[in-house]
């Protein structure tokens, strides 16, 4: 997968409207997310506030839109339409009723989950016919019976879902059966879609007991980068991580709500936000000198040995040629039942090249944009692998293109 193709999976919810939050200085959530390297976000749309301006502002410095249409579908479809129109490509898809089971929506009559099956229907109909969407994709609406929903024929381009880990657990991998990621990847696979997960996070509030339990802020950060590429690696489209603020203080943690965000509510970086600047900046740093032809439409022949069932891969090239070999180990990272943070002891993994690899350096995001460890000239190599992803940067000899020897994660 291009390394710019992966960032590009990247989303984080933001809420302009709530103009009484941190979301109220628009200048600090675009610095925000240019420190982040992400340039999708989810929200409502534009309506008298915060001014239309405000969401042209982002889209005319790069910022693309998901934008979630509110009971007043009718109005949130010709708002999309409005900043599409405005400033071309900035409305990246439109999104129907957001947790239907949560927020109940009546339409036509109808009520109850037949509503808002129905007003997708129409949400769906109305992009297509205008034209300032052409080509703007919908994400289906959230909150349904997937199990009683046949089809998705002629209501979204994609399959949506919202995925919220609970119990301080891994996204993908628990050891007591809980998937949680791969169990709503499951759930829509049956409509033959293309799939965005338009929600996912961890609250960073240290929390014992049973469901939606919050973690500490340096447990966050493991789920988020891990679930990031969970979703890649499972070729989801794009993961919008909830959210980006912490929207209002809250020092005696009394609501969930308020601790979601990636910043703090002063806008002081929490660990994950470290971590995924510190992910964009080594996947976007490259070369002076492009690498060859070869090199550039190449692929990496390796061999993974002694990879648990919790472990995972996922091979990213950068624009310069050269490689980059995420590994993420999914043990337990959080305790529920103290309500404190586990570590587990990392998995020794083996990576057996095809071909010599000139360079081989090696960072924890979590830690650093700058390689904890440098190899030179090697064919074999012994890596432990923690409960959060690590990355390998490999540049092959002579950086020609290597033709794949079996499968990645063998």
């Amino acid at each position: 997968m291009p390394a710019a193709a992966f960032i590009d999976t990247l989303g984080v919810g933001i809420h302009l409207t709530y103009m009484d939050t941190a979301y109220a200085d628009v200048r600090n959530v675009y610095n925000d997310l240019k420190w982040l390297g992400i340039h999708h976000v989810r929200d409502y749309p534009p309506g008298d506030k915060p001014p239309f301006s405000t969401y042209v502002f982002l889209a005319q410095l790069g910022i693309k839109f998901d934008v979630l249409t509110n009971p007043d579908f009718i109005w949130s479809v010709g708002a999309a339409a409005r900043l599409n129109a405005a400033v071309p490509g900035s409305v990246a898809a439109v999104e129907g009723s957001n947790e239907i089971d949560n927020w109940p929506v009546s339409y036509q009559g109808l009520t109850g989950a037949a509503a808002g099956l129905a007003q997708q229907r129409d949400i769906y109909a109305r992009v297509r016919a205008a034209p300032s969407l052409a080509g703007v994709p919908v994400y289906d609406l959230t909150g349904f019976e997937t199990k009683k929903v046949a089809s998705r024929a002629g209501s979204a381009n994609y399959a949506n879902q919202h995925v919220y880990p609970q119990n301080g657990e891994q996204p993908t991998y628990n050891s007591n059966g809980d998937r949680w990621m791969g169990a709503a990847i499951d759930a829509v696979k049956k409509y033959q879609l293309p799939m965005v997960i338009t929600e996912f996070g961890y609250f960073s509030i240290p929390q014992s007991g049973w469901y939606m339990i919050g973690v500490d802020e340096a447990t966050q950060a493991k789920g988020v980068l891990n679930g990031y590429m969970d979703a890649a690696a499972a070729g989801v489209k794009r993961t919008y991580v909830y959210e980006l603020l912490d929207q209002k203080a809250d020092p005696q943690n009394k609501d969930n709500g308020m601790h979601f965000g990636l910043f703090r509510n002063d806008n002081s970086p929490k660990p994950v936000a470290h971590a995924i600047r510190n992910l964009t900046t080594i996947l976007n740093a490259g070369k002076t000198r492009r690498a060859n032809a070869a090199a550039a439409r190449g692929t990496l022949a390796y061999t993974l040995s002694d990879m648990p069932v919790s472990a995972n891969s996922l091979l990213l090239q950068k624009k310069d040629g050269r490689f980059v070999l995420a590994l993420w180990n999914e043990t337990p990272i959080w305790d529920r039942a103290i309500g404190k943070p586990v570590t587990s002891p990392p998995a020794r993994i083996g990576i057996d090249f095809a071909t010599k690899a000139a360079h081989v350096d090696l960072y924890d995001p979590l830690v650093s944009a700058t390689p904890f460890e440098n190899h030179r000239d090697v064919s074999q190599l012994s890596v432990d692998v923690p409960d959060h992803v690590i990355l390998l940067e490999i540049t092959p000899v002579g950086r020609t293109g290597i033709t794949p020897a079996g499968r990645p994660g063998t």
